[in-house]
């Protein structure tokens, strides 16, 4: 039978992969002129690759790591980390436990309250009771309202803003429990990264597919999927379609593609528009809402600190944190530094429409405050990326919005980043639902 998989991420890149494996005969259809998705990179220099979104493993994430054991051996490396707070005009480490207790913009006595609480919650092992459950309400009632305010508070409302107070405890139970696992260890932490990029996964993926006799249809953005008979028509947009907004482009005659089965691994906000849906389906995919990724990726002469992962707890920053890549990775593969300054809005939000000149403009200040000898001529070079799609947006009782792989249409498939629950979405949750999805399908189509 043929499968059409919509989008060559990594869980349409896997989810291919795995139906391949069972003889199924896969095309993958991509907007984009590149595999990877939302783990796409870029040269830097020639051979040179670097993410427009920034990427790491934890020690957890099994199934990233046995993809690379499998594709790409010996090419997973694993680096010291160093994770940060920027609070009231200092950085402070900001790993384990016992960071919290020298955490001094609380008062000790907040000190210990905060550090037990975060070894009572990463104990907990009952998601679903959790899942019912505002974190910033559960935070408040044990943590307190100064430990609100000077920490969880900013961190919440600049990744989901006006939807914080409805993010469930099971989702911030998993950023400690799931995601980190035993990873932290004597204040330190190891992340893996890969040589090349996540783009070289991605690309390995490729390779096998196309070994199986798959085939990878690049810059081709379907626009509609059609019912004909017992069959399936993708009609798609003509070449170069990426550069516009998605799902803006018509449809080019003698440019369809024709399949048995087609699985969507588009957003929600994708899906809802890619055929007809019936009513209570079509309501269950527009009840998803995301936070878009505006991330500035800045090229620099120097450093600019000595701190991997630096979150923002302060309100006047004008963005939720900054990830200096060359502080995990070793700077000398690389031709200068490279820092992304992040942030989550909505995706009308009009930071989301800044280009990379006005991005940087705006955040000058702020990255002059945090570090007094940052000038703008470390600045060699610059770019602006965007998600509207980077972050689902979970609600307490999550798990019951969930949606199944099947859907209301025959043989017509979804398997995206809102499906993965109770765990944050990540590369290593793509590859685990990439293989569920395939699974789920083969066994359908027997």
């Amino acid at each position: 039978m043929r499968v059409a998989i919509v989008g060559a991420g990594v869980t349409g890149l896997v989810a291919g992969r795995e139906l391949a494996r069972r003889g199924f005969a896969v095309t993958l259809v991509e907007r984009w002129p590149d595999v990877a998705g939302q783990a796409s990179a870029f040269e830097v220099a020639p051979g040179v690759w670097i993410e427009r979104y920034y990427h790491h493993l934890f020690p957890s994430d099994r199934e990233m790591v046995a993809l690379h054991d499998e594709l790409l051996p010996g090419q997973l490396e694993w680096h010291p980390s160093t994770v940060g707070i920027w609070s009231r005009g200092h950085v402070y480490p900001f790993v384990t436990p016992k960071d919290l207790l020298t955490y001094s913009p609380l008062p000790i006595p907040d000190r210990l309250r905060l550090g037990f609480v975060v070894l009572r919650l990463v104990g907990r092992t009952d998601w679903e009771r959790m899942d019912d459950i505002g974190a910033l309400e559960w935070l408040r009632r044990t943590c307190g309202e100064r430990a609100v305010s000077s920490v969880w508070l900013p961190l919440m409302l600049g990744k989901f803003g006006d939807d914080a107070e409805r993010i469930p405890l099971a989702w911030l139970w998993s950023k400690f429990v799931l995601r980190r696992g035993k990873g932290a260890r004597a204040g330190r932490e190891s992340l893996g990264y890969p040589r090349g990029s996540f783009r070289a996964i991605c690309v390995a993926l490729a390779d096998d597919l196309r070994r199986r006799e798959a085939t990878i249809e690049l810059d081709r953005e379907v626009i509609e999927v059609r019912a004909d008979g017992d069959q399936f028509v993708l009609h798609c947009a003509a070449p170069g379609a990426y550069r516009s907004a998605i799902g803006s482009s018509p449809a080019e005659a003698g440019r369809e593609l024709r399949a048995d089965i087609v699985l969507l691994t588009t957003p929600t906000t994708g899906t809802a528009a890619i055929t007809e849906w019936p009513a209570d389906y079509r309501k269950r995919l527009d009840e998803w809402t995301y936070r878009a990724a505006v991330v500035l990726l800045l090229e620099l002469r120097r450093p600019y600190s000595d701190v991997y992962w630096m979150n923002v707890a302060d309100m006047d920053v004008p963005f939720l944190g900054m990830v200096e890549h060359t502080n995990l990775v070793p700077a000398e593969r690389y031709p200068a530094r490279y820092l992304y300054v992040s942030n989550y809005v909505a995706p009308d939000d009009p930071l989301a429409k800044l280009g990379p000149d006005a991005l940087l403009q705006h955040y000058l200040v702020a990255l002059k405050l945090m570090n007094p000898s940052f000038v703008e001529d470390d600045v060699l070079r610059y770019w602006a990326f965007r998600e509207d799609a980077a972050q689902p947006v979970p609600r307490t009782g999550n798990r019951h919005r969930l949606l199944p792989f099947e859907t209301p249409r025959p043989r017509m498939y979804v398997a995206n980043t809102t499906q993965i629950y109770p765990e944050d979405r990540g590369t290593n949750y793509s590859v685990r639902l990439g293989r569920d999805v395939a699974n789920f399908i083969a066994e359908r189509n027997r």
